[in-house]
């Protein structure tokens, strides 16, 4: 729920493409969230933990999609009424899927953070019922979460922001290539 890639990304196609866009955007995501939720309660987490070779690459992989969110923000077409909002076409709301998912599985900190959480409640005898429960509710606050925030952004005044599309859209951009370039120098730091 703090501010980093994926509010990003939500808030973007939500801007862009309307509230069927950022809600799209928001289940692709919360499916992604459940896959790590999955791995983590059903032991995957101490592999990929234990792995060195796995969580890099992913990293990379990670860093050079925020690069390519940032080349598309950029030259996206971003206007602020009523009616470019109705105009979406079927590939727009393909891609609010995609983005949403990629920017989830690419977030390899996230199984980390399941780790920690569900440390809690996951023990050997815990029944397979129980671990589902945890990633329903994971994934559920996930869902929820990044819905609201599409629908603040749908339901605000946004010809307010009429305007001052090019500043919005170089803004995302800029925030994508730093959280890029800052992940990319972590990954640097841990080899």
């Amino acid at each position: 729920m703090s501010p980093g890639p994926s509010l990003i990304v939500v808030c973007q196609n939500t801007l862009i493409g309307g509230l069927r866009t950022g809600i799209l955007t928001s289940i692709s995501h919360g499916i992604g969230v459940c896959f790590y939720a999955l791995l983590t309660v059903f032991g995957m987490a101490l592999f990929i933990q234990s792995s060195q070779m796995i969580v890099p690459p992913i990293r990379l992989f990670g860093c050079i999609f925020l690069l390519y969110l940032a080349w598309n923000t950029y030259n996206a077409e971003w206007n602020f009424n009523q009616e470019s909002f109705r105009n979406n076409s079927v590939g727009s709301y393909l891609q609010a899927l995609r983005d949403g998912l990629t920017i989830a599985i690419i977030n390899p900190k996230i199984i980390l953070f399941f780790t920690a959480l569900f440390g809690q409640f996951i023990k050997e005898d815990t029944s397979v019922l129980i671990k589902l429960n945890l990633v329903l509710i994971a994934t559920l606050v996930d869902i929820i979460w990044y819905i609201l925030v599409a629908l603040l952004l749908s339901r605000s005044k946004l010809s307010v922001l009429h305007g001052s599309e090019h500043f919005l859209r170089k803004g995302f951009s800029l925030i994508l290539i730093i959280f890029s370039i800052y992940f990319f120098t972590d990954i640097l730091l841990t080899i």
